[in-house]
């Protein structure tokens, strides 16, 4: 029973983390499908880090949309040095009904759908096998 619990825990991450990266996955897909193009000013780069304490940062930047309101957006791809500077002016797009989440024209080309949708099939996968062992594993102590 406790094999059980644990692969079945494993299988709930890995759904978990499927479930993450297909979302992000298909954002991003949009925006580049159907996004405006702008052109905008960094006005600060935000500092966070991952579970693994390492640094990762996310350019603002500033831009008006179409009819001329002026928003601040945020890239979706971090950067461990990010090769942009607080006045640096960038290329962007963005969706209206979400004009806040951006992608930087030039710096985020790692957000790329087939290794984030390959990715998402991958993990999408290995949570497959996790569940399936899990039941194995029920079946066999039952």
């Amino acid at each position: 029973m406790g094999e059980f619990v644990v692969m079945a825990l494993l299988g709930v991450v890995f759904t978990g983390a499927t479930v993450a990266m297909g979302r992000d996955t298909w954002r991003v897909h949009r925006i580049r499908r159907r996004g405006i193009q702008a052109t905008g000013i960094v006005v600060g780069i935000r500092e966070s880090t991952d579970d693994d304490g390492d640094t990762q940062l996310y350019p603002q930047v500033r831009y008006a949309l179409a009819d001329g309101r002026e928003v601040t957006g945020e890239s979706g791809a971090h950067t461990v040095h990010s090769p942009l500077s607080e006045g640096d002016g960038v290329e962007l797009l963005y969706r209206p009904e979400d004009p806040e989440r951006i992608i930087l024209i030039a710096y985020d080309k790692n957000m790329n759908m087939w290794v984030y949708g390959g990715l998402s099939l991958l993990l999408g996968a290995i949570a497959l096998l996790w569940v399936l062992s899990a039941i194995v594993s029920l079946l066999r102590s039952a």
